[in-house]
């Protein structure tokens, strides 16, 4: 197996970018770039991770316990309404979602750090040190 090049990586990153953009979920363009440049679907998803990277905007620890509390509220609004109009499966499968995504949301913060990192961007100067997860 040969290495791509630096050309044919960006090239790749913005194949998945476009792919991305057009609104394919990631397992589709994954399988996508691996069919179109005959990589494995393994390097194919790094592609896809990478050009994720570029729609995403600055991710702070603030901006995701926002997005967090936001999900969980949303979870617990349709558990009452439900649970009001007597929906009552509707408000046990919400009260349940609730319960397992707090779970998450705890078990992401107690965590330890691992090995694993999102691809990250040379900086232009190259002599910055990429930054720590949080």
């Amino acid at each position: 197996m040969n290495r791509a090049t630096d050309a044919e990586s960006a090239a790749r990153e913005a194949a998945a970018l476009e792919l991305l953009s057009a609104g394919a979920g990631t397992a589709l363009s994954a399988q996508t770039l691996a069919t179109r440049y005959g990589v494995s679907i393994r390097q194919a998803r790094r592609y896809v991770a990478a050009a994720a990277l570029d729609l995403c905007g600055d991710v702070t620890p603030a901006s995701l316990d926002l997005a967090a509390g936001l999900s969980l509220h949303r979870l617990e609004l349709i558990a009452g309404r439900a649970a009001v109009a007597g929906d009552d499966a509707t408000a046990i499968r919400a009260g349940r979602a609730h319960a397992s995504a707090l779970a998450a949301f705890r078990r992401a913060i107690t965590a330890p750090v691992t090995r694993f990192r999102l691809p990250t961007r040379a900086s232009p100067g190259g002599d910055e040190p990429a930054p720590e997860p949080f």
